[in-house]
């Protein structure tokens, strides 16, 4: 499967890294309460999950993907160590740096609320050109405009929701009525997805606060699409009566060894497909 068709571009979409702080020391015992609650039932193996990112990276590269999105937690506390391993993993794969879009999950904001804003200034600026850095950051590719959308909040851990803000709507709002933005394709890469738990409890807990007035800017605004992470499965949802405009991916972490999956689509004639999932 390959994008060699003139005028196609392949986007490439993982999510859910959940990087720990790699070492020659990192056992269990030596992460600390925090990092252990999170990871629960999952191996705290931080060179597993370096590797797991990798082989995800080069399934994507086989296939002839350009932009690479992904769509938050990229580490598991949002500790500094994690993000420079996550860092180093990106780099390590010679994929350059204004080819990946990334924004951070709620797992990326725990440590502290400024996580984000210092990871961009410190082991991911190669990187911050294609991420969220603002409200209504516009990314320009071949075929396809990203806007890249923070919607992390520093929280308890023991919370995992999103919030958009109504500087940050209000924000991707003016993108979507500008003339100039949306000659093509328009996609907002983000963790949360921008729908809502049929649970008023759960909501509360792991939900997106001003969910609803995305989905409205949704109905609103036809060519508009979603990428998004969060629910470690993969989502094809319908918005209204048209087609499928939110798309979801699996999570790197919970990969196996033996596999990667990596969710691609192709934007071609002015419409964004998904490809479904590859393996490799």
């Amino acid at each position: 499967m390959q994008a060699a068709t003139l005028g196609v571009t392949r986007i490439a979409h993982l999510s859910d890294v959940h990087m720990l702080q790699s070492g020659p020391s990192r056992s269990r015992s030596s992460h600390g309460i925090g990092v252990r609650f999170l990871s629960f039932g999952r191996p705290l193996n931080g060179h597993e999950r370096v590797r797991k990112l990798r082989r995800g990276l080069a399934s994507a590269q086989r296939v002839g993907a350009t932009p690479f999105v992904i769509s938050g937690d990229l580490t598991e506390i949002g500790s500094p160590g994690e993000f420079e391993t996550f860092a180093e993993a990106l780099h390590d794969s010679g994929i350059a740096p204004e080819r990946f879009t990334l924004v951070p999950g709620n797992h990326d904001a725990y440590t502290s609320p400024d996580a984000w804003r210092e990871a961009l200034e410190g082991p991911l600026s190669a990187f911050r050109a294609g991420s969220a850095d603002g409200p209504g950051k516009v990314v320009e590719a071949k075929g396809v405009t990203f806007l890249p959308v923070d919607v992390a909040c520093h929280q308890p851990i023991t919370r995992s929701a999103g919030e958009l803000t109504d500087a940050t709507a209000e924000a991707i709002e003016r993108r979507l009525t500008d003339r100039a933005i949306v000659r093509q394709p328009v996609v907002l890469v983000q963790h949360h997805p921008p729908f809502s738990h049929s649970s008023r409890a759960w909501q509360w807990v792991d939900g997106l606060r001003g969910w609803k007035r995305l989905m409205d800017m949704l109905v609103r605004f036809p060519d508009v699409h979603v990428l998004h992470g969060h629910l470690h499965h993969v989502v094809d949802k319908i918005v209204g009566l048209g087609r499928s405009r939110i798309f979801g991916a699996p999570a790197t972490v919970e990969d196996h060894l033996a596999a990667a999956r990596v969710r691609v689509y192709d934007v071609r004639d002015g419409h964004l497909e998904s490809l479904g999932i590859i393996e490799g």
